[in-house]
């Protein structure tokens, strides 16, 4: 095992380490934290745009969570929760800086990390597509949450989802190909 990371828990697992983190046990909740905090960097980073605006709203995230994990019902829907205190906590990091974004808007890439497992070609794309498409893609495809586990997170129905995650795959495939094309000699 590499030193730093998390091995992935199973569904039983996450929801015993949820439990014993809303019983206030901080080894528990650093643990948790441990393991989404990649998904919560990334998601942060799709929709504000700015490694520092990113870090705030974690930072701000990850002291809701601790305070307001014991109001949690159910812990197998810790992920989906935590991404939309995670959501929200962005738009206010955004709102509170004047920068207030909407969701057809989009602006350069300014984040100093770097994804080496996904292609550049799949980055240099998803940064140009508009916040919503950007968004909605990042959660489905690279955080594995599900149309519902959207929905729930966005505050959309199930089918807004579903035709955004529709509508933004059309526009990633027309700038990819437009862009591979493009580059090819």
């Amino acid at each position: 095992m590499v030193k730093g990371v998390i091995p992935m828990k199973s569904k039983w697992e996450l929801a015993c380490l949820v439990r014993r983190a809303a019983a206030g046990e901080q080894e528990a909740f650093t643990t948790l934290i441990g393991l989404h905090k990649s998904v919560m960097y990334a998601t942060a980073l799709a929709i504000t745009r700015q490694e520092e605006d990113a870090l705030d709203a974690i930072s701000d995230t990850i002291l809701i969570l601790w305070e307001k994990l014991p109001t949690l019902k159910k812990p197998e829907l810790f992920k989906t929760w935590m991404t939309k205190i995670l959501v929200n906590r962005c738009r206010d990091t955004l709102r509170r800086k004047g920068r207030e974004i909407p969701w057809a808007e989009s602006f350069p890439e300014e984040s100093r990390e770097v994804d080496y497992d996904t292609p550049l070609a799949v980055r240099e794309t998803l940064a140009g597509l508009p916040e919503g498409d950007r968004l909605i893609l990042q959660l489905f495809y690279f955080e594995d949450l599900s149309v519902g586990q959207i929905a729930e997170a966005l505050s959309l129905s199930a089918g807004a989802v579903k035709m955004r995650l529709k509508r933004g795959k059309a526009r990633f495939l027309e700038q990819y190909e437009g862009s591979v094309l493009y580059e090819r000699p």
